[in-house]
C-alpha cells in the first residue's frame, strides 16, 4: 500500500536532519557572474540588497531584495548578471544526514564535467521533489529566514564543538518559516489575517484560565466563527479550544513542579472548578494523572 501525499510529507519532515557545509555573508560591488554548474547539496541564498539574475536550467529569474533562491542538488544553474551592490548571505547544506557529509565538496563544474564518482555525491532532492519547495521563494515572512541565516553565519566565527547542533536548529527554523510562508501565500485569507490570528493566540495564552468567547475573538479578527476556527487551526495546527487546553496544561505542569500550591489551588489557577475536573483534563492531555506526573519528575532540580 503506497503512502498518501500527507503521509509522505510527514515522513520526510521527521527525517530532516540538516548539516551545514558552509555559510557566508557575501557582498559584491561588481557585476555578478558564475558559469553554469551543478552542486551536490543545497544552496540557499537570500538577496538582501541589489538585483540578481539567475538561470536555473532553462528558466531565467530576476531576484530582488527579500527573494530567496534554493539551488537544488544536480540542477544546473548560473548567475548571469546583477545590478547595484549585491548583498547575498547564503549557505550550503545537506537536508538529510549522510555519513560522507565531510567528503562532499562545493562544486563549480557542470554535470557534463563531473566524474561518475562526483555524480554519485549528488543528494536526493527531498525539499523540492517531496516537500514542493520552488527554486525561487517569495514569502511575506522572509525576514525570519534572514534573521536565522545571519545567526547561522555568525556561528562559524567561533570555535564551538557543539555548533553543528545550533546550525541544525537554525536551518530547521528557516525551512519551517519557508513552509509557513508558502502556505500563507497559497491562502489569501490566511495571509490577510495572519497578524490578527497571532494576536488571538497571544490573548488565549494570556487568559487561558478564563472562559474565552471565540465569537468575540473572531469578531476582532473580522472573520466569521467558521473561518476564524479554520484559519486558526491552519496556522497553529490545533483548534482554538485545543490551543487553550494546551496552554492550561503547560501552566499546570509548571505549578505542579515548581510551586507549593495544593492540587485544588492549582486546579483553580488554571481554570477548573474543582480538582476532579482538573485531574480528568490533565490525564486526557498527558496520559497520566497529575500526581503520577509529579512522581515521574521528582528527581528534577527545583528552580
Amino acid at each position: 500500500m503506497h503512502p498518501t501525499l500527507a503521509e509522505d510529507r510527514s515522513r520526510i519532515l521527521m527525517q530532516l536532519s540538516p548539516n551545514v557545509r558552509r555559510a557566508w555573508d557575501h557582498r559584491i560591488e561588481d557585476e555578478m557572474h558564475l558559469s553554469r554548474r551543478i552542486i551536490f547539496d543545497y544552496e540557499l541564498l537570500y538577496l538582501e540588497r541589489g538585483e540578481l539574475s539567475v538561470r536555473i536550467e532553462d528558466e531565467r529569474h530576476t531576484l530582488r531584495p527579500g527573494d530567496i533562491v534554493l539551488l537544488k542538488p544536480g540542477k544546473e544553474h548560473a548567475f548571469v548578471g546583477s545590478s547595484g551592490e549585491c548583498w547575498m548571505p547564503h549557505m550550503h547544506f545537506d537536508a538529510l544526514y549522510a555519513d560522507d557529509f565531510a567528503d562532499v565538496p562545493i562544486n563549480f563544474k557542470p554535470w557534463s564535467d563531473c566524474s561518475a564518482a562526483e555524480r554519485r555525491m549528488t543528494r536526493p532532492d527531498v525539499l523540492g521533489e517531496r516537500l514542493g519547495l520552488p527554486d525561487v521563494i517569495r514569502i511575506d515572512n522572509h525576514g525570519e529566514v534572514l534573521d536565522n541565516l545571519r545567526r547561522l553565519i555568525r556561528s562559524f566565527d567561533r570555535a564551538d564543538e557543539d555548533a553543528p547542533l545550533l546550525r541544525k536548529m537554525l536551518v530547521l527554523r528557516m525551512l519551517y518559516a519557508i513552509l509557513k510562508g508558502l502556505e500563507e501565500r497559497g491562502d489569501p485569507l490566511l495571509r490577510r489575517h495572519r497578524l490578527a490570528l497571532d494576536r488571538a493566540a497571544a490573548y488565549i495564552a494570556e487568559h487561558a484560565a478564563e472562559e474565552i468567547r471565540l465569537s468575540e475573538l473572531a469578531k476582532q479578527a473580522t472573520l466569521s466563527l467558521y473561518h476564524f476556527s479554520r484559519l486558526f487551526k491552519q496556522r497553529f495546527g490545533v483548534s482554538p479550544h485545543r490551543f487553550q487546553m494546551r496552554c492550561r496544561m503547560e501552566r499546570a505542569k509548571e505549578l505542579l513542579l515548581y510551586s507549593r500550591l495544593s492540587m485544588t489551588a492549582i486546579a483553580e489557577k488554571v481554570g477548573y472548578a474543582n480538582v476532579y475536573a482538573f485531574s480528568k483534563a490533565f490525564k486526557q492531555s498527558e496520559n497520566v494523572p497529575p500526581s503520577q506526573y509529579v512522581q515521574s519528575r521528582s528527581g528534577m532540580p527545583t528552580l
